[in-house]
């Protein structure tokens, strides 16, 4: 017997009506031959969704797939359109989303004339980075979109925290004499710990960020990586795993029948061009991507913009030694996971897999 809740593995699948099936048409206008796609069958309308995790490069991904013609990322081409796609995380928003992504929207901001006259492929996403760590998020999603492939990035937990606290309290007013929160007060469940046990401090998080109070926010379990992943009902779920897993609570969704496509941050910023243009190009082949058509490369305003924030903890910092402890236990837990359960999946596809696994070992040591 396990703790691992699996009532996600009996969820009632919402009845959507079918539409026309999916292909494409030809459209004269001034002389020009224009493909358009027809309308999709609502329960295949998605092809993928960059599904976490916060602080993982999500915002880089979503930015570079909303400039290539061939993916429509929820709004116009360009990377100030886009933003996060959040409607499903509710369950009384689904029309909004269907709305937004009507096949209208969806050929208005897509060009499928490649070169030679070759029709390219249309793909069509959205980034929710939440999807994974919110319990009703993902149920919608797969019901309503049982085959959808999932891109997911991570990161050593040490380095996430530091990056999650700093987004949290980016809005602050530094003019204010700010008592921070101390780290080691932020160590456990975000929803139970962190909530229940440090009350006052929760609220001045949530005051200062976009957070709500009914979503995580800044701990030590919003940086562990392998509860959200074992969702994907990818791997046996056997006594060893499940001590991994700490027992965690969260659905297992063995009716998601999709692909993963898993990397680490640090596989996005690789200096080995070589070994870069490799994740670049396995990446447009897991999405059907014309060749050389994405890169994950920042914008030197992006990274402009990110070196101008305010950095409000250093984790390095001495005071900071009981979190990198705690976020170390749990990196060399989620690594081990990674390597000798998740890894062992056919439809998990992670490029560069020496550098992916040299990277995430490296979870187990303290980055400082």
């Amino acid at each position: 017997p396990t703790n691992v809740n699996v009532r996600g593995r009996n969820a009632n699948h919402i009845n959507i009506p079918l539409v026309s099936d999916a292909g494409t048409v030809d459209r004269i206008s001034d002389g020009l031959v224009v493909h358009e796609t027809k309308p999709r069958h609502k329960n295949t309308l998605i092809d993928f969704a960059i599904g976490g995790f916060p602080k993982c490069g999500t915002t880089t991904m979503m930015k570079r797939l909303s400039e290539n013609p061939q993916v429509f990322m929820g709004g116009p081409q360009g990377s100030l359109a886009v933003n996060e796609i959040n409607m499903l995380r509710h369950n009384d928003r689904e029309q909004e989303f269907f709305d937004l992504y009507s096949t209208e929207r969806i050929n208005e901001h897509t060009n499928l004339a490649g070169p030679n006259g070759k029709v390219l492929k249309l793909m069509v996403g959205f980034k929710g980075p939440e999807m994974m760590r919110m319990e009703d998020f993902f149920t919608n999603v797969v019901n309503l979109f049982p085959a959808i492939d999932l891109i997911l990035s991570l990161r050593h937990p040490v380095l996430h925290f530091e990056s999650n606290y700093n987004f949290r309290l980016r809005n602050a007013d530094l003019d204010e004499k700010l008592k921070l929160i101390e780290t080691q007060h932020l160590i456990g469940n975000c929803g139970h710990d962190c909530k229940n046990n440090c009350t006052p401090k929760f609220e001045y998080i949530a005051k200062r960020s976009r957070a709500h109070k009914h979503d995580d926010d800044t701990c030590t379990y919003s940086s562990t990586f392998q509860y959200g992943l074992s969702r994907l009902s990818l791997t046996p779920m056997e006594s060893e795993e499940l001590a991994l897993l700490d027992h965690h609570q969260m659905t297992i969704h063995p009716e998601w029948s999709g692909r993963l496509f898993l990397m680490e941050t640090g596989q996005i910023a690789d200096k080995d061009q070589v070994r870069h243009g490799r994740l670049e190009r396995s990446f447009e082949e897991f999405l059907g991507l014309e060749a050389n058509s994405f890169t994950t490369d920042e914008t030197a305003e992006e990274i402009a913009d990110y070196q101008s924030h305010h950095k409000f903890i250093h984790i390095c910092d001495d005071k900071h030694h009981k979190v990198r402890k705690i976020l170390v236990e749990l990196g060399a837990k989620g690594a081990h996971w990674i390597k000798n359960y998740l890894l062992k999946s056919d439809r998990v596809e992670v490029a560069n897999k020496d550098h992916f696994l040299e990277l995430i070992e490296k979870w187990g040591d303290d980055p400082c």
